[in-house]
């Protein structure tokens, strides 16, 4: 292959060699353990849906009321927003691969603590340290953008949220089925500390060593990632270009320059529809919600089909959507999709408000509203938020902003869940429904008039779509393979 001088690129507009599949075979060893951070939170945040109901039941060993049920349901979230914002800056300083790790530790720590324990105060220390780990999945994030290719990007990001995360959650049910609470609750703890020691094995992302000043170890950890020559040449010369950004000093007046601030406010508040839409009420109070409708059927039987569906979507529809539709398109179909399947059940609860179940007619309707919306939200809007989190800041604050976006997202998740209850109480069913409905419909306008495009674009694209014209980038010639 014909190269520049000295630069080893290729010429303008050739694409460089395709990755062989033995070397996307190396990138996904790599992101494996960053990979399964999303599998173990699709855990943590569903292991309530199965944990709640049997603490309820009368022969349990720990008995809880309506309130201790909220506080163990929000607190698999409650230190999420500060642990995000903690682990930003550690993964610019300390690096990507030993946050990862942390994760996982925490995680062991949170998952023994519940296994072992024999008062409902083991169990919120258990669930609050769980919580912590959450905030750890921006490492996971910044980590795949930077080691992946822009094509394997897409697949690898919509495989975690999509396939991993919903695996997760399906894996969650399957054991909190089977096995005693604090059985599974083992279980889930010996995995972490396995994954623990699979990423060890792993190199460290390219970027963090060109950022901290050793290229030489930022080339190796290239080549362990299978990239050949030209393609190492390309890499070292893009983060060469970004070096003098990336090596000013960060100090207030980074944070208002419009590649931080603008995509911070778009993502945080797409974050914020995402909880408005009951997106995470639908996981964390899955049972709930099924027996809140006053429906004939076995509310347990009828969750385990809600979360198979929104697996089964995210795993086919959403990696489609992921990997070869734009993010405003995927984005809008899935919201638009549960506004509708969510109405339907809003109609019809205010409808038969007064009914007794037991008189209703077309008890289905309802149910499969509901499967409808947890549908919709696997081919999109279950995952895009996070997903994009990783995508649109600049290198030099990569980890720090994730993570502040990462806080607003997990904070106003923290909030509905706890007004879960009083919402239900106050607004009766049918408000529930229709509030729902309703930022559905608001986070599809957002999505085809405000969201940013950052499907199939590489990452300093993406941050120059938010400069003004005059300073954009014009001589990167970045060839996307």
């Amino acid at each position: 292959m014909a190269t520049l001088p000295g630069k080893g690129e290729a010429p303008k507009g050739q694409e460089l060699e395709k990755v062989a599949p033995e070397k996307w075979c190396r990138v996904l060893w790599a992101c494996g353990g960053a990979m399964m951070i999303f599998f173990f939170s699709g855990v943590t945040e569903a292991h309530t849906a199965v944990l709640l109901p049997r603490l309820e039941e009368v022969d349990s060993p720990i008995l809880i009321d309506a309130d201790e049920k909220t506080w163990i349901a929000s607190l698999g979230i409650v230190a999420t927003p500060l642990s995000s914002v903690l682990c930003g800056p550690c993964v610019d300083y300390f690096g990507r691969k030993i946050m990862v790790q942390c994760y996982y530790l925490v995680c062991a720590l949170g998952f023994a603590l519940i296994a072992s324990a024999n008062s409902v105060y083991q169990i919120y220390a258990g669930r609050l340290i769980c919580s912590l780990g959450i905030g750890f999945e921006v490492a996971a994030i910044v980590y795949i953008a930077e080691v992946s290719t822009v094509r394997m990007r897409s697949v690898l990001l919509s495989l975690t949220y999509s396939v991993l995360y919903g695996g997760g959650t399906l894996f969650a049910y399957a054991v909190g089925l089977s096995l005693p609470w604090n059985l599974g609750s083992a279980v889930f703890a010996l995995v972490c500390l396995i994954l623990f020691g699979y990423e060890s094995f792993v190199p460290e992302s390219p970027s963090y060593y060109y950022k901290k000043g050793d290229t030489k170890k930022a080339i190796v950890a290239f080549t362990q990632l299978g990239r050949s020559e030209d393609q190492i040449a390309q890499e070292i010369k893009v983060l060469e270009e970004r070096k003098t950004e990336t090596e000013q000093k960060v100090d207030w007046r980074t944070f208002i320059h419009p590649t931080v601030w603008r995509p911070f406010l778009i993502i945080a508040f797409f974050h914020c529809l995402q909880a408005l839409m009951g997106l995470w009420d639908e996981l964390y109070y899955t049972v709930d919600l099924v027996t809140e409708l006053d429906s004939a059927y076995d509310p347990f039987e009828v969750s385990f089909i809600l979360t198979l569906s929104r697996f089964l979507v995210a795993s086919t529809a959403g990696v489609y959507f992921t990997t070869r539709v734009s993010r405003k398109v995927a984005a809008a179909a899935s919201s638009f999709s549960m506004a509708v399947a969510l109405l339907v059940v809003a109609v019809y609860e205010k409808r038969y408000e007064l009914t007794a179940k037991w008189e209703r007619p077309y008890p289905l309707v309802p149910i499969v509203g509901l499967v409808g919306a947890v549908m919709a939200s696997g081919a999109g809007m279950f995952f895009l938020p996070m997903l994009m989190s990783g995508e649109v800041f600049p290198l030099r604050v990569r980890g720090t902003m994730s993570g502040a976006v990462f806080f607003v997202g997990t904070g106003s998740m923290f909030l509905f869940l706890k007004l879960h209850v009083f919402l239900v109480t106050t607004l009766g069913v049918p408000g529930i429904y229709t509030m729902w409905t309703t930022a559905c419909f608001v986070a599809g306008f957002f999505a085809v008039f405000v969201l940013t495009e950052t499907h199939g674009k590489e990452l300093h694209e993406i941050e120059d779509s938010y400069r003004s014209k005059k300073h954009r980038s014009t001589d990167i010639e970045r060839t996307k393979f």
